[in-house]
């Protein structure tokens, strides 16, 4: 290869490489918001839990320092907007094991239920088996028969999230996937059920990894790639 030739495709290649590593969390989140309406970044300290699986074992979110989280609540007698949102968090955690990432991220989803521990507790069985959810990176977590009914809701709220009761065992409330990062603070509310499942992955792999990890794969990736085989061929 031309040595003149050579020289330009090397500075290329290191372009391309500064465009991709130059990223901050900000880049990420600007670089979202053009494209997921759904999607709301923030920067403050979650507030902090401490519950019960369905086996009985405890969790809070000081163990879970040094992961990335993926938080939603759930009222498991809900027949509409619940059954669809554990869709969505199937989904991510599916794109989570795609990208590798199951080791960082963990999803934690919380019952709001009033009603009885023990059926409350079937139900987030249910769910898991129903889902097809993996326990490796998934906990379902609620409180204990000591505990008061009010308790995950009240979390719930915390969170910015309400539900109330509206009889017939029935919870008005919003649907909000949260993310927070391995040091504990919120960083992301994705609103509703309509947001892409993969803008979601994206930002997971910037929060876990890096900034960097959600380079968008687009055209200075791709003559990197190709530069750097032509290079290899010579």
């Amino acid at each position: 290869m031309n040595r003149i030739i050579r020289v330009f495709l090397i500075s290329i290649v290191a372009l391309g490489s500064l465009k991709a590593y130059a990223h901050s969390m900000e880049d990420v989140e600007a670089s979202l918001n053009e494209k997921e309406r759904y999607a709301q970044f923030v920067d403050q300290p979650a507030p902090p839990f401490d519950l019960t699986g369905t086996e009985g074992n405890t969790l809070s979110l000081a163990d879970l320092n040094g992961k990335t989280v993926v938080l939603n609540f759930l009222y498991t007698r809900c027949t509409e907007a619940c059954p669809l949102h554990m869709n969505l968090i199937r989904q991510l955690q599916t794109g989570v094991e795609e990208e590798g990432l199951s080791e960082e991220v963990v999803f934690i989803t919380i019952a709001t239920d009033r009603e009885d521990v023990a059926g409350t507790r079937k139900n987030m069985r249910d769910y898991g088996e129903n889902f097809d959810l993996n326990p490796d990176n998934w906990h379902f977590l609620y409180r204990t028969r000591a505990e008061s009914p009010e308790l995950t809701s009240e979390l719930a709220k915390a969170y910015g999230l309400q539900f109330r009761e509206a009889g017939d065992g029935v919870q008005v409330h919003g649907v909000v996937t949260h993310v927070i990062d391995p040091q504990g603070q919120m960083r992301a509310r994705f609103h509703g059920l309509k947001f892409n499942p993969e803008h979601l992955v994206t930002y997971l792999k910037a929060v876990a990894i890096g900034p960097s990890a959600a380079a968008d794969d687009g055209f200075w990736s791709r003559l990197h790639t190709r530069i750097e085989g032509l290079m290899k061929s010579e």
